[in-house]
């Protein structure tokens, strides 16, 4: 794995963009860098449901796929979000099995629901980390002054 940080989902929000409203991602590293990524509604919903403990009365994709991880014996041992293309976050699942490892291409989206309700650790390419996150305190004088607050 190149040089890469880990991550944890520190929330899932809405933002206004000229498409209507997109629910995204911010995706948090120890240094307080912020990563934030566009998700479709149904994968912003099912990772806030795996963050806040929840269980649906029936499955939702993303627990019927750790459901058949789980009862063929195959961990999910981290999500990577490694390399940025065109404006496109790549994503994949690392998994664990009595033959080995094994890796697995998805969206960020998809990646994130999995490893979450795993309880896997998620990393982001130092690259990508530098390129496109934004400082945890940029966030916060840009919604002071959307406020009109200092």
């Amino acid at each position: 794995m190149e040089e890469s940080v880990k991550v944890r989902v520190s929330g899932v929000a809405q933002v206004d963009t000229p498409f209507g409203p997109t629910p995204i991602l911010l995706l948090e590293d120890d240094r307080e860098r912020v990563l934030v990524i566009a998700v479709g509604g149904a994968e912003a919903s099912s990772i806030a449901i795996a963050l806040s403990g929840e269980h649906l009365p029936v499955p939702n994709t993303h627990d019927f796929m750790k459901s058949v991880l789980d009862e063929m014996s195959v961990r999910v041992k981290r999500g990577e979000i490694y390399e940025l293309q065109s404006n496109r976050f790549l994503a994949r699942i690392v998994l664990e099995s009595g033959s080995g490892e094994s890796i697995v291409e998805g969206r960020p989206s998809d990646v994130i629901a999995l490893a979450v309700r795993a309880g896997a650790d998620i990393y982001v390419s130092e690259d990508i980390m530098q390129k496109a996150s934004i400082e945890k305190s940029a966030l916060f004088e840009e919604r002071k002054e959307e406020e009109g607050g200092e």
